[in-house]
């Protein structure tokens, strides 16, 4: 096995563990919300504050808040239930071009127009291989190309050129990563003591709407 080889499993590797605590983050901000909200009434309750008063004073922070929210929310999935179209950068279009070839002979393997409708449970399975492919090669998702080429049993033809963008798809997935974890829901879904969960709310109070408690 030669060192690019070596290198392009061990990323592979990485990302498969990054990805998965992404999608168990993803899963469980919904809920982290809804407590942090739970919490945030209790607060405001127990020190005689109230939303409405607090966003009187219509700060940018708070308007800023507001839009991310509302851009979250109308965040949308494409047929295969992933998160449809991110924009994909310059760089992103070069990679295609390195995954070109991978991308084309899962296409061979596993295109609807190519598979035999006799056994359905086969049909669908190959179905639900190419669309996965084919978003992961959309959105610049180069490790769900890969691991739809491993099903099929297909191997890169360039592991130096892979790796360079894989690392690229490790900092992004790092990145939302951090994300998720510098949201006040998460600072309150980490904070054990009441002390440390009436901090993480008088923060995001100061924040949001510049008053100080």
């Amino acid at each position: 096995m030669g060192i690019h080889e070596l290198q392009y499993k061990k990323l592979l590797s990485e990302l498969k563990f990054k990805n998965e605590e992404l999608e168990i983050m993803d899963e469980s901000m919904y809920d982290i919300h809804v407590e942090f909200e739970l919490y945030y009434n209790e607060f405001l309750e127990e020190n005689n504050l109230t939303k409405e008063e607090l966003e009187k004073s219509k700060t940018k922070q708070f308007e800023k808040f507001k839009d991310e929210q509302a851009s979250a929310l109308m965040q949308e999935t494409d047929e295969t239930g992933l998160v449809a179209l991110e924009e994909v950068s310059d760089e992103d279009k070069e990679a295609k071009k390195v995954f070109a070839k991978l991308y084309k002979d899962i296409v061979k393997k596993c295109h609807p127009d190519r598979l035999s409708t006799d056994n359905m449970d086969h049909f669908n399975k190959m179905n639900s291989r190419f669309k996965a492919a084919t978003w992961g090669y959309n959105n610049a998702k180069w490790s769900i190309v890969i691991k739809v080429a491993q099903e099929l049993g297909i191997k890169p033809s360039n592991y130096k050129k892979m790796n360079g963008h894989l690392r690229r798809e490790v900092k992004a997935v790092d990145e939302k990563i951090r994300k998720h974890k510098s949201t006040f829901g998460w600072m309150l879904y980490e904070a054990e003591e009441k002390e440390e969960k009436d901090t993480v709310i008088k923060d995001f109070i100061f924040k949001l709407f510049r008053r100080k408690l």
